[in-house]
């Protein structure tokens, strides 16, 4: 009985030690990840940052924290944040976001509130610890900013590594979005001022794994092969398809194929969302119909986005300059 009890205490004994050392580590190193961030340009502030969880966990809090991006220009400020773990399995970790955020930027204050917003990330047990899969849930998003108000049921987004990508070179996106409400953000709109539905799944190639440097140094998107884009805007259904190299100059080569279903609506709220100028819609009207012809007529048309030499067309229109991704 006597020899039980030594063997309980000392493996008590022993995981206290471990827990210890295992915790000590880990703040160091997240203190370590917080300082290479600033020393990249990273302004990153907080008033604590601890580690807790005896026996079972590594429970890191982040008390009052903002973080501002020197190159996009953009802030992000909590009252916490934090990240859960199991101690005996540390590479496998929850997020948690308060119910209140604020982002600040070029395009202003935007205040941002949620019922739920917690993700689960697992990594590779390497050095590096690169990315193995990630799994992030918003419910009831609220976001009110100089643009209006606009709220979501649920938003969903995922990563994975494809079978064949143990490199971290690939990622595999996966994005749903339920029940976006524009209303607030719109004086009038014709048709419904809710999207239903919209997806996007999508392998992104980069040129350098998502690990613990991507803050420091992070890849670029070399390519996109898109499997799946839809959005279901009442009557209104866009579908896309295709893949696109990027190349070092950030320029985009490649095609999508676009389907567009009742295209005269899809346009009158654009007109109303902004993206359309009113002087120009009967103009596009016009040519959107035309372009229809080509795509199979009627209110469906079905036509190649071609990213060429730096140009953009959609169908037989040029439409300018392609978009350019941060060049490396």
């Amino acid at each position: 009985m006597i020899r039980i009890v030594w063997i309980v205490l000392a493996a008590a004994i022993a995981w206290s030690v471990w827990w210890f050392v295992g915790s000590t580590a880990l703040e160091r190193q997240l203190r370590s990840g917080i300082e290479e961030m600033r020393a990249a340009g990273w302004e990153i502030a907080l008033d604590d940052l601890s580690v807790r969880g005896f026996p079972n966990r590594f429970d890191t809090t982040f008390d009052t924290i903002r973080a501002t991006d020197p190159d996009r220009n953009v802030t992000w400020e909590a009252p916490f944040f934090q990240i859960l773990a199991l101690s005996y399995r540390p590479n496998r970790i929850i997020a948690i976001l308060p119910d209140t955020q604020r982002i600040e930027g070029d395009f202003g204050t935007v205040d941002v509130a949620t019922d739920r917003a917690r993700g689960s990330v697992l990594f590779r047990p390497n050095t590096a610890l690169t990315l193995d899969h990630s799994e992030f849930v918003i419910e009831e998003l609220d976001l009110a900013g100089p643009e209006g108000r606009y709220t979501m049921e649920e938003l969903l987004f995922a990563t994975r590594l494809p079978v064949g990508s143990d490199d971290g070179s690939v990622q595999n996106v996966g994005l749903t979005i339920r029940n976006l409400d524009l209303s607030g953000g719109l004086e009038e709109t014709p048709g419904p001022a809710r999207i239903d539905y919209a997806t996007l799944n999508a392998d992104i190639s980069l040129d350098a794994p998502l690990d613990r440097h991507a803050f420091s140094e992070p890849p670029r998107i070399t390519g996109m092969e898109l499997t799946t884009f839809r959005i279901d805007w009442g009557e209104v259904r866009l579908t896309a398809e295709g893949s696109v190299e990027i190349g070092a100059d950030g320029r985009p080569e490649g095609v999508i194929d676009v389907e567009l279903e009742n295209w005269e609506a899809a346009l009158d709220r654009a007109a109303a969302l902004g993206l359309v100028e009113q002087d120009d819609v009967a103009g596009i009207r016009q040519a959107a119909g035309l372009l229809s012809g080509f795509g199979g007529g009627g209110e469906t048309m079905a036509l190649p986005l071609t990213f060429r030499d730096g140009q953009m067309t959609f169908g037989p229109v040029p439409l300018g300059p392609a978009p350019r991704l941060p060049p490396s």
